[in-house]
């Protein structure tokens, strides 16, 4: 057996599990009572662990979503990422790779729009760097996606441009400035120009 495969100790055992218990809890209070309507008290009860405990976990209740967050997405990303293969199109494969975002959106609305509102403008945490990381895994797919259909310099930035596009699409939705059925439309135009934009060339843009 290799080091990194090493079984935990006792302590790291304990620290993985109350981290679950915390994250798992906060998952049904925010998705039972929303975003503000939870407390760190409330998961603090509901985890079974003293309210010192949860902040040691999450500093700050946005961090405690965050921690929810990096769980949800990061499944996500794998299912995603695997549903990629063999799709040629462009346009319809970054679809697939935004389609969960917005599908959790219609279901919880609340929470996924507090969540793109933290991701895009709130403060620097560990779990919100981790969910940012894995945003950065997305764009990396969403830029290999677009190298494969002649992008090439300007694969990155067009990623970069879908992803917080589609964030801030549904963010505009929570705020009442865009309705929230048409989201779909909206992100594919979005997909689109930055599609075409990244694969035309020099010469077109310029003329």
């Amino acid at each position: 057996m290799t080091q990194t495969e090493r079984p935990l100790g006792r302590r790291e055992r304990n620290k993985a599990e109350k981290r679950a218990r915390i994250r798992d809890a906060a998952a049904r209070l925010f998705s039972r009572h929303g975003y503000e309507g939870t407390t760190m008290a409330q998961v603090a009860r509901d985890a079974d662990v003293a309210i010192g405990t949860v902040f040691q976990y999450a500093a700050t209740k946005p961090e405690l979503l965050m921690m929810v967050a990096a769980e949800r997405w990061r499944e996500v990303l794998d299912a995603v990422v695997t549903g990629l293969a063999g799709r040629d199109d462009p346009i319809e494969a970054i679809l697939v790779l935004v389609e969960p975002v917005i599908k959790t959106a219609e279901a919880e609305p609340d929470l996924s729009m507090t969540t793109a509102r933290e991701l895009l403008f709130g403060a620097q945490g560990p779990h919100r760097t981790e969910v940012a990381e894995i945003v950065a895994a997305v764009e990396d797919a969403v830029a290999g996606l677009l190298r494969r259909s002649g992008a090439a310099d300007r694969a990155q930035s067009a990623a970069r441009l879908v992803v917080s596009g589609a964030l801030l699409e549904i963010n505009r939705s929570r705020t009442g400035r865009a309705d929230a059925a048409s989201v779909r439309e909206r992100v594919r135009d979005l997909v689109e120009v930055a599609v075409r934009g990244a694969t035309a060339e020099e010469g077109a843009l310029r003329a």
